[in-house]
């Protein structure tokens, strides 16, 4: 699993990357970035289209550096569907996480995941599905929900914008931040 030997761990936070459905490829802005700032490990939230981008992911940063989870449209690869759960749980500092893809539109989002997983015990929240970046603490359950949102070109429909994010995470501090690509 994650080693936290160290104080404290960045990760690469990214989502419904869609290739080769919407993108080419992932944007090399991005990798370079997670390179450039070393990120400990990276978290896809699924929407992959491909096995391809997985293996890439991991021929970058490690097999045992990469966790993620099946998305929605990642149904029709049985390679993925054999290696990629639907959720994943950690506990990283003392800190319980939940991963998911998600379901539905972006608004009543944060109801939806409610409703569809018991997130009673989890401090930290990470989903994708929605296309829209998300860092916000939740007013009624304090809860950190946090959406990389997607990194697919703007198209004014599906992508208003086009993002991905880091966490950086400690015993003592926890700091989501959304990076938007131009």
């Amino acid at each position: 699993m994650i080693n936290t030997d160290k104080d404290e761990l960045l990760i690469g936070l990214i989502s419904d990357t869609h290739v080769p459905t919407r993108n080419d490829k992932v944007p090399d802005v991005i990798l370079k970035d997670f390179k450039d700032r070393n990120v400990d490990y990276v978290f896809h939230m699924g929407d992959f289209c491909s096995i391809e981008i997985y293996e890439q992911l991991t021929e970058l940063f490690g097999k045992d550096k990469v966790f993620a989870v099946i998305g929605n449209m990642d149904a029709g690869s049985s390679e993925l569907k054999k290696i990629l759960p639907e959720t994943l749980e950690l506990d990283l500092y003392g800190r319980k996480i939940f991963i998911t893809h998600g379901t539905g539109g972006p608004s009543m989002i944060v109801r939806r995941l409610n409703k569809n997983h018991d997130l009673s015990k989890y401090e930290i929240i990470i989903f994708g599905h929605t296309h829209h970046p998300m860092n916000q603490i939740n007013e009624k359950d304090g809860k950190l929900y946090l959406n990389p949102g997607t990194c697919t070109p703007i198209d004014g429909r599906l992508t208003v914008e086009s993002s991905y994010g880091f966490l950086k995470i400690s015993k003592d501090k926890v700091e989501p931040e959304i990076v938007y690509l131009e």
